[in-house]
């Protein structure tokens, strides 16, 4: 996360205006809570489970109202040491 964005307290919604980051109102970024997200899963450090190497992962797909896989990816995610 952006420095200028860490130990404020400002709702993502709403009408505090100092953070503009995703616009606002009838504009506002749609994607505002993936985004969010995908910073949130930015801090952990990814590792698979014990013995389960990334070319034996089985990445068969099972069709359906949207594309998924047939098995779920199991993941261990510790929490990055780097993360305030």
């Amino acid at each position: 996360m952006p420095e200028r964005f860490l130990n404020i307290d400002i709702a993502l919604r709403g009408n505090d205006f100092r953070f503009t980051l995703f616009s606002a109102g009838r504009r506002i970024c749609p994607e505002m809570n993936l985004a969010v997200r995908m910073v949130a899963l930015k801090t952990f450090d990814w590792k698979l489970p014990n013995g389960i190497a990334p070319e034996d992962m089985d990445m068969t797909e099972k069709f359906g109202v949207t594309l998924c896989k047939a098995e779920p990816l199991v993941a261990i995610p510790p929490r990055s040491y780097g993360y305030k």
